[in-house]
C-alpha cells in the first residue's frame, strides 16, 4: 500500500498558482488530504467549504475542525476562528479546488495528452471512439464520462458524467499509477461551469454539436452556449500545443470556429475544401455505413457496422481529436472500420422476434429526432412505436418539444416515466403530452403509461412483424431515479425479458391492431 501522501500547505498552494486573500493561520501546516465532506474529513485534512445551488458547507466548518481538519479552504471572509486551524480565504472555492486537489496529487494530469469532449449529444460515443482508436494505435488510454471511469480491464463508477474536481484528481491520480498515457472525458455545461474541471491542462478539445439541453441550470440557450464556448477559450486554448476541434455541421460549431483565435481542427459531412477531416460519398445501410474519409491530403474508403448519420459525425469527431493527438492516418481508418456501438446508444435488442427493437440514450429533442428519423427508415414496410419519458427535476421547456418530435415521427407514442427523481411523474406525462397533441399523430396514436416497465412491454406486444420500437431517454442506465431513491431498472434488460416470452409463442400472439391503417 502507498504510504499516505502529505504536503505543506503553502508548497501545496504554490503547486496549484493559487493566490489566496487571506491567510489566517499556520501557513506551514501539513495537509494529508483534500475533502469536501465535512463529517467524512481526516486528521489533518484540508476541508474546502462549497455554496451549493441547495447547501452552503460553510455552515458545516465546526464539523470538519472536529473531524480532524487542520485548513479550512473558504470563500467567506466571516467565518469566526478555529484554534490551530489555518483558514485560508480565495475568490472562489469552486474554481479553486480543482487546482488544489490536481496539485495534492502532484499533477499527474500533466504527464498525459487530456482531450475533452463537450456538445450536448454524442459526447459517450465519441470519447468511446477516440479510445479505441488510441487503443488500436499502441497507446494506454482512459476514459472518463457518462458510463464511467476506465482503462484497460480496470474500471470505476460514477455518479456524473464529470466527476466532481477532487474525484476527478483523484481518478487521474489513479490513471498515473497504471501508466496511463491519453486520457479522454466528457466535459458537461455544469462541470465547465463548476469549475469541476479546473487543473486539467486540455491538449485537445472537441464539439460534437449544441442543442437545447439543462436550461433549468443555464436559464437561457444563449448562457447554456456560451459556457461550452468559455471549455474552449478558457481550458483548451490556454494549454500550449492544444487543438480545439469544431463540427461544421453545426451552427454552433461554426460560430466558435470563427471566434476561435488558437490552433483548430474542423470536421464535417459538406466538403467545402476548407476542413481538415471531412466524410463524403456517404451510403448508409439498414446494418452498415460507408464513407470516405478524408484528413488533411490522405483518403480512405470506410466500412462500419455503425448506422445512422449521428454516428458518422461522432466517428469524425473522434479522427478530428485522434489526429490533432497525432495519430496515424492509416491507424484512424483502420479503427474506423473496426467500431462497435457504444452501450445504450441506438443498441439493436434482438432475441430472435420478427421486429426492430433499439434502445438509445437520446433525452433531448435533437437526438431523439436524430434517432426515429434513422429507425423511420429501419421500417419502410411497417410501423414505427416509441416509449419514452422525460426526467424529472431537469429542462421542463424541452418536455412539450420532445412530444411533438416522437408525434411527428412515430405512428404510435407511449408516454411513460424516465427518471422522474422528486417530481410527480404524471405532471411530466402531461407537459411532454401537450407537445405531442400538436403533433402530426391522431388523437387515438398515443398512450400514457407511466409504470415504464409496463410501458415497455406493452410496446413490445403491440409490435408486429416488420415494425420498429423505439425505446427512448435512458440507454445504458441500469437505474431508475424515483423521488430520492434509485431503484434498479434497465431498459434493455426488461425488453429482453419481455422478449423472449413472446418469441416462444410469437406464432400465437394477436398484436393490438385498435390503431393499425392498411400499409399500401
Amino acid at each position: 500500500m502507498n504510504p499516505r501522501r502529505a504536503i505543506l500547505l503553502d508548497e501545496l498552494l504554490k503547486k496549484a498558482m493559487i493566490v489566496p486573500d487571506d491567510v489566517v493561520g499556520n501557513p506551514r501546516v501539513m495537509v494529508t488530504g483534500i475533502s469536501t465532506n465535512a463529517r467524512r474529513t481526516g486528521r489533518n485534512e484540508m476541508f474546502v467549504a462549497v455554496r451549493g445551488t441547495k447547501t452552503d458547507s460553510h455552515m458545516l466548518l465546526s464539523e470538519a475542525v472536529d473531524a480532524g481538519a487542520s485548513v479550512l479552504l473558504v470563500d467567506r471572509r466571516e467565518v469566526g476562528s478555529y484554534p490551530g486551524v489555518t483558514i485560508v480565504c480565495v475568490a472562489d472555492t469552486r474554481q479553486a479546488i480543482g487546482p488544489i486537489a490536481h496539485a495534492f496529487h502532484n499533477n499527474p494530469a500533466r504527464s498525459m495528452i487530456v482531450c475533452g469532449v463537450t456538445g450536448t449529444n454524442g459526447k459517450t460515443s465519441t470519447t468511446h471512439f477516440i479510445y479505441r482508436i488510441l487503443a488500436e494505435a499502441g497507446r494506454n488510454p482512459g476514459v472518463i464520462g457518462t458510463l464511467g471511469a476506465f482503462h484497460g480491464g480496470h474500471s470505476i463508477p460514477l455518479h456524473n458524467t464529470t466527476p466532481g474536481a477532487q474525484e476527478l484528481a483523484e481518478i487521474f491520480h489513479k490513471f498515473d499509477l497504471h501508466h496511463v498515457d491519453s486520457v479522454i472525458m466528457e466535459c458537461s455545461s455544469h462541470a465547465i461551469d463548476q469549475g469541476r474541471i479546473n487543473g486539467i491542462p486540455f491538449r485537445c478539445g472537441a464539439l460534437t454539436n449544441i442543442t437545447q439541453d439543462h436550461l433549468d441550470y443555464h436559464g437561457s440557450f444563449n448562457e447554456y452556449m456560451n459556457c461550452k464556448e468559455r471549455f474552449f477559450a478558457e481550458h483548451v486554448a490556454a494549454a500550449p500545443g492544444s487543438v480545439s476541434c469544431f463540427n461544421m455541421d453545426d451552427e454552433s460549431g461554426v460560430a466558435f470556429s470563427s471566434r476561435y483565435r488558437a490552433e483548430q481542427v474542423r470536421f464535417s459531412t459538406r466538403d467545402s475544401g476548407k476542413h481538415e477531416v471531412v466524410a463524403d460519398e456517404i451510403v448508409m445501410k439498414v446494418s452498415a455505413t460507408e464513407f470516405r474519409l478524408r484528413i488533411e491530403n490522405r483518403k480512405a474508403r470506410i466500412n462500419t457496422s455503425l448506422v445512422g448519420s449521428f454516428n458518422i459525425s461522432n466517428m469524425l469527431a473522434a479522427a478530428a481529436c485522434a489526429h490533432s493527438m497525432g495519430i496515424g492516418f492509416d491507424t484512424i481508418a483502420g479503427a474506423l472500420e473496426k467500431m462497435s456501438p457504444v452501450p445504450g446508444r441506438f443498441e439493436i435488442i434482438n432475441e430472435g422476434q420478427p421486429f426492430t427493437v433499439i434502445v438509445d440514450y437520446a433525452h433531448t429533442p435533437d437526438a431523439l429526432e436524430r434517432v426515429l428519423r434513422f429507425a423511420r427508415q429501419q421500417c419502410a414496410s411497417g410501423r414505427m412505436l416509441v416509449a419514452f419519458g422525460c426526467g424529472g427535476d431537469r429542462d421542463r421547456g424541452k418536455r412539450p418539444i420532445m412530444g411533438k418530435v416522437a408525434g411527428d415521427q412515430a405512428d404510435f407514442v407511449i408516454i411513460t416515466s424516465d427518471n422522474p427523481r422528486t417530481e410527480d411523474p404524471s405532471v411530466i406525462a402531461r407537459q411532454v403530452l401537450e407537445g405531442l397533441l400538436r403533433s402530426k399523430l391522431k388523437s387515438n396514436r398515443y398512450y400514457i403509461n407511466i409504470d415504464r416497465g409496463n410501458a415497455i412491454e406493452m410496446a413490445l406486444t403491440m409490435a408486429s412483424p416488420g415494425d420498429v420500437v423505439v425505446i427512448a431517454g435512458k440507454g445504458h442506465e441500469d437505474y431508475q431515479d424515483v423521488g430520492t431513491k434509485r431503484i434498479p431498472f434497465d431498459d434493455r434488460i426488461v425488453a429482453r425479458t419481455v422478449l423472449k416470452d413472446l418469441v416462444g409463442n410469437f406464432t400465437q400472439m394477436e398484436s393490438l391492431q385498435t390503431f393499425r391503417e392498411p400499409i399500401a
